[in-house]
């Protein structure tokens, strides 16, 4: 870059070779203006279809303290679904709540994913002495 700059200033200054000057001040631009747009719309295009090319992703809402249906509900509305992964025993929480979720609230995840959930459950104690 800086010879060609060089020679095209050296030349203006000058006055002489005005046919170079032209070829040289064509040649700048094409290589420094014109191909780099170029390469940058390219690029720009590139992404766009990345973008579009990806899967539509959604985040995940707070279903920790619902039941099972409502929680349901709420990933219908959502676009994703509802997996039971286990049920526990928590004497904090009413029977029949959910205490836990994956993934976490917030997240972002594909439209259609299954979220995870722990219910309590009743503690069942056999018989007694």
């Amino acid at each position: 870059m800086r010879f060609l700059l060089g020679v095209l200033v050296g030349y203006t200054v000058r006055g002489k070779q005005k046919l170079l000057i032209r070829i040289l001040v064509t040649l700048a631009l094409v290589v420094y203006v014109v191909i780099p747009a170029i390469a940058l719309l390219g690029l720009s295009i590139d992404v766009q279809r990345e973008r579009r090319s990806r899967p539509v992703q959604t985040k995940v809402p707070a279903l920790t303290g619902l039941t099972y249906e409502d929680a349901e509900r709420k990933l219908h509305t959502a676009n994703l679904n509802l997996r039971l992964l286990a049920t526990r025993h928590d004497p904090a929480v009413q029977p029949g709540l959910i205490i836990d979720q994956t993934p976490a609230p917030g997240e972002e995840v594909i439209v259609g994913y299954s979220v995870g959930v722990t219910v309590s459950r009743r503690d069942f104690a056999g018989p007694g002495p």
